[in-house]
C-alpha cells in the first residue's frame, strides 16, 4: 500500500531554492503541519505527488536513509513520472527515516532547477498522514 502526500511549490523569495506545503489532498485543501511525514511501517512505499497548489513542477528526487552510509547512485533518486509523482520503497519491518530533496523546475521549459529544503519520511505511525 503505497501512501501518498501531495506538495506544492513555489519559488523562495532568495529565487534559489524551492519553498514547499504538503498536503494530504491533490487539491492542497489539507496542509500537513511542518516537513516531517508520519506513515504505517505497513505502507512498504511513499509518493509525492504534485498538488495542485504551487507555481513549480516536481521533476525528481533524491532520498537517503538517515543514519547510513552517504552515496549517490540508482536507487536513491527517482525521476518523476508523467502524473507528477516520485515514488520510493520503504521497509516493513523496520522503523527509519528519510531525508529527501524534491527537485522542481519552471513548468513547460526547464529554466532552472529548485531543490526543496529536507523533508522527512519517518514509518512510525499506525495512520496515514
Amino acid at each position: 500500500m503505497t501512501v501518498t502526500v501531495y506538495v506544492g511549490a513555489d519559488v523562495s523569495a532568495d529565487g534559489n531554492f524551492a519553498d514547499c506545503t504538503y498536503y494530504r489532498d491533490h487539491e492542497g485543501d489539507e496542509p500537513i503541519e511542518g516537513s516531517e511525514i508520519h506513515i504505517p511501517m505497513t505502507a512498504g512505499a511513499f509518493t509525492f505527488e504534485q498538488s495542485l497548489k504551487g507555481s513549480l513542477s516536481l521533476i525528481g528526487a533524491t532520498f537517503k536513509t538517515l543514519g547510513t552510509a552517504a552515496g549517490m547512485n540508482a536507487s536513491n533518486f527517482a525521476p518523476a513520472n508523467d502524473d507528477g509523482q516520485v515514488t520510493f520503497a520503504m521497509p516493513t519491518n523496520t522503523v527509519i527515516t528519510k531525508g529527501v530533496v524534491l527537485l522542481f523546475s519552471t513548468p513547460g521549459v526547464v529554466e532552472n532547477l529548485y531543490p526543496s529544503s529536507d523533508p522527512q519520511v519517518i514509518n512510525d505511525a499506525s495512520a496515514c498522514p
